[in-house]
C-alpha cells in the first residue's frame, strides 16, 4: 500500500433537518403541560405531525405520547416495526388500534408523519400522503384527549403509561406538532412541504423541535424537557448519524465533498487515502 490508496470510499444521499436524538434506552423529551391543556380542553378531535428518522425499522418504537402517571391510560403514536400505528387506551382498555398496512416507513431516512383524529376514525398520513389502515381493535373510534381525562404527561420519544417509560425511540425526531383540528388532506400535505398553514394562528398549540429548540413556538407555549441522554443535535442525517467505510482504515486522511440544493438536501461523498 501505497500514500494516495484509496482504502475505502462512502457515497450517501441525505436529508438534514435540526431536531433531537434519542439513543434507545430511557431517552425522551417531557412536555407535560402540553396534555394537560389537551384534556382541559376536551379536544375531541386534532392532529400530530412529526418528522421521524428511525436508526432500526424492525423494532416498535414510540414517537409521542400523553399517559397519566397512576392509572394504565395513555395516547400513543407509535411504530409497530416498520407500520404507522395510533392507539387509545382508557381505564386499561384499548379503544382503537390503528395501523398501516402496507410498510413504508424506512430506517436510516427522514420520513413525515401524521395521525388525524376528526371525531369519526384516525386517519394516518407518511410524507403527506394517506395510508390504507387496519383497525387491530375498534370499540371506540372516536375517543380523543374527551375520554382521556386523566393524561398528565406528554413525551416525545417514548411511551407515559401507568408511570412507566417502555417503547423507546432510537433515531432522530424534528417538529413535532398537534392541531386542535383535523387537518384536511392538503393540510397535511402542506404541512410536510414545510408551508405554514393559514390558521396556524389558531389551532397550531404545539409546535417543539423546530430548528433544534425545546422552545414551544406554538400556541401553548408547552416547553419540553430534554431526560436521560437525549440531546439536541444540529443538522441530523444518515451521514451524520453513522458512517460506514469499507477496509481497514490505516490513516485519518479523509477527502469529503458535499453537494446540496440549498434545502435540506444534499449528498456527500468520502475517500480514505493511505498517508
Amino acid at each position: 500500500m501505497t500514500a494516495g490508496d484509496v482504502i475505502g470510499t462512502g457515497i450517501c444521499s441525505l436529508e438534514a433537518r435540526q431536531g433531537a436524538s434519542f439513543d434507545g434506552t430511557d431517552d425522551y423529551i417531557l412536555a407535560d403541560a402540553h396534555a394537560v391543556a389537551r384534556v382541559a380542553a376536551n379536544d375531541t378531535t386534532g392532529t400530530y405531525s412529526a418528522w421521524i428518522f428511525v436508526d432500526n425499522n424492525t423494532i416498535s418504537q414510540t414517537i409521542l405520547s400523553s399517559g397519566d402517571f397512576n392509572v394504565d391510560e395513555y395516547l400513543q403514536f407509535h411504530l409497530s416495526s416498520d407500520l404507522l400505528s395510533i392507539k387509545v387506551t382508557v381505564a386499561g382498555v384499548t379503544k382503537f388500534e390503528t395501523r398501516q398496512v402496507t410498510a413504508n416507513i424506512p430506517s436510516n431516512k427522514w420520513t413525515h408523519v401524521a395521525i388525524v383524529q376528526d371525531g369519526i376514525q384516525p386517519a394516518l398520513y407518511v410524507n403527506g400522503l394517506k395510508v390504507t389502515t387496519s383497525n387491530i381493535t375498534a370499540t371506540n373510534l372516536t375517543d380523543w384527549y374527551d375520554e382521556l381525562t386523566g393524561c398528565d404527561k406528554f413525551a416525545i420519544g417514548i411511551l407515559e403509561r401507568n408511570g412507566t417509560h417502555v417503547s423507546d425511540f432510537a433515531g432522530m425526531i424534528s417538529d413535532v406538532k398537534y392541531w386542535n383540528k383535523p387537518l384536511t388532506a392538503a393540510e397535511i400535505l402542506a404541512d410536510y412541504k414545510g408551508e405554514a398553514l393559514s390558521d396556524d394562528g389558531t389551532y397550531l398549540q404545539l409546535h417543539l423541535l423546530k430548528y433544534g429548540s425545546l422552545t414551544d413556538v406554538g400556541l401553548g407555549a408547552n416547553d419540553g424537557t430534554l431526560t436521560g441522554n437525549a440531546y439536541l443535535n444540529g443538522y441530523g442525517s444518515e451521514w451524520s448519524r453513522k458512517i460506514d467505510l469499507s477496509g481497514a482504515v490505516v490513516a485519518d486522511n479523509i477527502t469529503s465533498v458535499a453537494v446540496s440544493d440549498g434545502y435540506k438536501r444534499g449528498a456527500i461523498s468520502a475517500i480514505v487515502k493511505a498517508a
